[in-house]
């Protein structure tokens, strides 16, 4: 009896410490997978940043590759592929007899659109052609209607995020600025005032750096979101024509810019290279400004920002 008591009691403490390993593995594990509150709004701050260079890029018809931002991206998919499934059944109701065989005039059409849509590309590829930033001719169309949509679309998202702000103990007062600042830039938007609405916007992207730095202890993410801040600063300034405050941010831009040179793992490569090339495209934006041209500043800008969003 001793000498089973002698081999039970060990053999069911070793199962408890083992079960207890596993508990606490598995707890660790889940912890591991899923993100801090600090990285869940760093993510927002990043979205809704991206998503205010977006609009900006609007008030000059600028095109931001890599940078088409909807607040709702799941919904708008959704909507593609109901307009998707609209067309076949439009397409399928217009189709042939009962056979499943189209109509030679089905036939017909089908030849006319397929040289249309030809035509059209070959248009469209022309049109990409001549949209081109010195095609302008230093006019450059401000999308009022689409600027509209996109800054009420701001609201929702803001909602959600001021929440998250208040549980990470960001001051209740800089919080509520982001909401009196927005509410500024619609009723700009509404009246069509260019130059304020664009600085009561770039406010906006100041505010969410502030944000980042007042919680996060990433001191590479908040010095990137610092350098796409002053970039666009200066863009905001170049637009108003106000170079000697454009040439402060672009210099501010390059000074935070080299910091991150300095602090980036070497190992990474692809991503050494990138900041690499956003340090000449900052250098190639203040030989813009001194020079005071905007078409060529635009360019530069177009070219820096984009890289910028990769690297955040």
């Amino acid at each position: 009896m001793k000498k089973s008591l002698i081999i039970i009691i060990p053999t069911i403490v070793i199962i408890i410490l083992i079960l207890s390993s596993l508990f606490v593995y598995a707890n660790t594990s889940n912890q591991n997978k899923t993100p801090s509150l600090e990285e869940k709004v760093s993510q927002e701050i990043k979205y809704l940043n991206s998503y205010l260079i977006a609009i900006l890029g609007n008030f000059n018809g600028l095109t931001i590759e890599n940078s088409v931002f909807q607040l709702n991206p799941e919904e708008t998919e959704l909507e593609k592929s109901e307009d998707k499934s609209s067309t076949i059944e439009t397409k399928d109701e217009k189709g042939g007899d009962s056979s499943g065989n189209v109509s030679e005039n089905e036939d017909n059409k089908s030849e006319n659109q397929s040289g249309e849509n030809n035509n059209n590309n070959q248009s469209g590829a022309s049109d990409k052609t001549q949209s081109g930033i010195l095609n302008h001719n230093g006019k450059y169309e401000t999308k009022w209607s689409e600027i509209k949509k996109q800054v009420e679309e701001i609201y929702t998202t803001w909602n959600a995020i001021a929440l998250d702000l208040h549980a990470l103990n960001v001051d209740g007062k800089s919080i509520l600025s982001f909401s009196n600042t927005l509410n500024t830039v619609a009723q700009n938007v509404k009246k069509e005032d260019k130059q304020k609405s664009m600085e009561e916007l770039g406010n906006l992207s100041q505010l969410l750096a502030q944000y980042m730095n007042s919680y996060s202890s990433d001191s590479r993410q908040k010095d990137i979101l610092n350098v796409e801040v002053q970039t666009v600063l200066a863009y905001i300034n170049a637009t108003n024509e106000k170079w000697d405050e454009a040439s402060k941010n672009a210099s501010s831009a390059e000074q935070a810019l080299a910091g991150i040179i300095n602090s980036v793992d070497t190992k990474n490569d692809q991503k050494q290279g990138i900041i690499n090339q956003c340090y000449i495209l900052v250098n190639e934006l203040k030989n813009a400004v001194n020079i005071k041209d905007k078409d060529i500043f635009y360019i530069q800008y177009q070219n820096l920002i984009t890289k910028m969003e990769i690297l955040f």
